[in-house]
C-alpha cells in the first residue's frame, strides 16, 4: 500500500515538473521572437528624412574612404553639394581642390551603419549627354525632322518668328529658318570642334562647322565659318539646345 502512495506521488511531481519545463520552454521561445522582431523592426523604421541624414554624414566623414579616386598625399576631397533623385540613391559632387568629380551612390541603411552598395562615377557625363543633346538636335535639323529637333529646342520662340506666321508651331519656324537662312536652302551635315562649359553660367558650350552639299566648307557672306551653339541642363538628366544653328 505504501509503495503504490509512493509511485503515485512520484507521477504527480514527474507531472508538474514536465509542465514547469513546457511553461519555461514557451517563455523562453517568446522572448526571443520578441527581441528577433523588435531588433527588425527598429531597422525598418528609419524614415526617408533620417536615412539621407545618415547617409549625409557618413559621406562627409568618408568620402576619401569611398571615393574611386585616390588623391596624392596632402589632398583630399570635400563634398560640395548632395542631391538625393530617389530613396537609396544620391548624387555627391566633391572637390579637392583642383579636381571636380560627380558620384551616384546607392545605399542602404543598416542600422546604426550606412552600407555602399554601387558607386558610378559621373564625372564628365554631364559634357557627354549635353554633346549628345546637341548631335541629335543638329542631326534631326539636317534630315528635315522639324517635329523632334522642336523637342530639343530651348531657346526662344521669338527668335524663330521672322521665319514663319507668328501663329506657326515651332516646327514650321525651325523648317523656315533653315530654308531662309542656309545658303543651301537646309540645314547641312555638320561637324563639331571645341568644346567647353561655362564654369559661372554652367552653360555648355560648342564651336561647330557645316558642310555644303558639294562637301565644300560652308562659309556665310560675312566670311563666318565657325558657329558656338549652348546647350543648357533644365535637369540633371534634360538638356536642350539653346541656339539656332547658324548663330
Amino acid at each position: 500500500m505504501a509503495k503504490q502512495i509512493d509511485s503515485k506521488s512520484q507521477k504527480v511531481i514527474k507531472r508538474v515538473l514536465l509542465a514547469l519545463l513546457i511553461v519555461f520552454s514557451l517563455a523562453s521561445i517568446s522572448f526571443s521572437f520578441f527581441v528577433l522582431f523588435t531588433d527588425i523592426g527598429s531597422r525598418g523604421q528609419v524614415s526617408h528624412a533620417q536615412a539621407r541624414g545618415m547617409f549625409t554624414a557618413f559621406i562627409h566623414d568618408y568620402i576619401d574612404e569611398v571615393h574611386p579616386q585616390r588623391l596624392p598625399l596632402g589632398r583630399s576631397w570635400r563634398v560640395q553639394s548632395i542631391d538625393f533623385t530617389s530613396n537609396n540613391l544620391a548624387v555627391v559632387e566633391a572637390t579637392d581642390g583642383q579636381t571636380k568629380s560627380l558620384l551616384e551612390f546607392i545605399y542602404v541603411i543598416e542600422r546604426p551603419n550606412v552600407r555602399v552598395m554601387k558607386i558610378n562615377d559621373m564625372t564628365g557625363r554631364d559634357m557627354q549627354d549635353a554633346k549628345i543633346s546637341l548631335i541629335r538636335y543638329l542631326d534631326f535639323l539636317q534630315r528635315e525632322d522639324y517635329d523632334n529637333a522642336s523637342a530639343l529646342y530651348g531657346g526662344p520662340i521669338a527668335r524663330l518668328v521672322p521665319y514663319g506666321a507668328p501663329s506657326a508651331p515651332l516646327p514650321q519656324l525651325l523648317e523656315g529658318y533653315c530654308e531662309q537662312v542656309s545658303p543651301a536652302g537646309k540645314c547641312l551635315v555638320f561637324s563639331i570642334g571645341d568644346t567647353r562649359k561655362d564654369p559661372v553660367t554652367g552653360t555648355y558650350r560648342f564651336t561647330v562647322m557645316y558642310q555644303n552639299p558639294d562637301s565644300t566648307k560652308l562659309y556665310l557672306a560675312s566670311g563666318k565659318e565657325a558657329f558656338e551653339l549652348q546647350v543648357e541642363a533644365r535637369d540633371r538628366n534634360t538638356f536642350v539646345v539653346t541656339s539656332l544653328p547658324f548663330d
